[in-house]
Parts: structure tokens; sequence; C-alpha cells
């Protein structure tokens, strides 16, 4: 072999290594909890907010039964919180102690929720590498085919506004504001 080509071959080598090595492995719980004095559990991903770079994987962990990790994507029928180009996601209903993965390699800010606990305020934020895109915005859309119920006071709470989320890393559930956990009483 020509000593260009060992040379080529030997860089391209060196770079898929500096890649692979680069990349990271986060993760994130899936819970139901009982609150003491409430007759509904809280619903929600452990952190509620992250901070990844893009070609990072998130392992969906259940430890608890029900759960899915599903892009807020148009074709979701669901309000479009994801950055253009996203195709959308959605794992299948993930088996307590089993793993779902995705590897996020757009950039920008990923809103998620849980399909089966969505009302309850199971939704998360995902920063890949820099804020951006439409999650952006605040949630307005409160009805089954915007960001329902419970998950969109969860996403407009402010410790989970892209600028905190890359500020700490990660925002943890505990992190919220309670008012932010729980329905608001209709008049």
């Amino acid at each position: 072999m020509p000593a260009i080509t060992r040379l080529s071959l030997s860089l391209v080598l060196v770079a898929v290594m500096a890649v692979a090595v680069a990349q990271t492995t986060h993760v994130v719980d899936m819970h139901i909890t009982p609150v003491e004095g409430r007759q509904t559990p809280e619903f929600y991903f452990e952190p509620v907010g992250l901070l990844i770079q893009p070609g990072d994987t998130v392992n969906f962990v259940a430890l608890s039964p029900h759960h899915t990790a599903t892009a807020y994507h148009a074709q979701h029928v669901k309000s479009h919180r994801v950055p253009d180009g996203v195709e959308p996601f959605s794992s299948p209903i993930v088996p307590v102690g089993e793993v779902w993965s995705y590897t996020f390699t757009i950039p920008g800010t990923y809103d998620i929720w849980c399909g089966p606990h969505e009302h309850y305020g199971m939704a998360m934020r995902i920063v890949v590498g820099e804020p951006g895109g439409p999650a952006e915005e605040p949630v307005t859309d409160f009805s089954p085919v915007g960001v329902y119920a419970l998950s969109g006071f969860v996403l407009n709470d402010p410790a989970l506004a892209s600028s905190e989320i890359v500020a700490r890393g990660s925002v943890s559930w505990y992190d919220l504001d309670p008012a932010s956990k729980v329905m608001p009483e209709t008049p």
C-alpha cells in the first residue's frame, strides 16, 4: 500500500475514533411517584431538562410502567416543538427496567412527552448543542393537539428555559416550581 494511502487511511481512522470518543450517552429516568396528600402521583422525566451535544445518545429508562419518549412533532398530530429537519420519533411503551435509546444529531431545542402521561405533565426539554427552533416559543395551545394539559405548564416553567438548561447542564424535576406540577383550578 502506498505511503499516501496509508497516511490517508490512518487520518480517517483517527478522525472516526475522535468522533466516537466525543459522543456521550446520557440517562433520563421515567418515573411515577406518589405524592402525600394527593390522589394523583407525579409522572415525570428525570432530569426534566438536559443539555447534550449533537451525536449524543439519550437512554430513556422506565423505572415505572407505561412510558414513551415521543417528540412533539406535527406528524404526531401535535404542536411542532423540535428543530426543523428532525423526523418524528417515538419509543414504544418501554417495559419497567428496560431502556429505549435515541441519538440526537440536529442542534436545537426538543420538547418530548410521554404518550400515556402527557395529561399529567410528563414532558421534558432537551437542548442539543445550542437552543433554537419552535420549542423556544412558550406553550400557548394546551389542547390535545397542542401540548396537552399539565405538560404545557411544565414546559413553560422558568427552570426549563433553554438558557437555564444550558447554564445548569441539567434541570431536575424537583427544580420546577410546585405550581407548574399541578393543574390550575378552573373557576
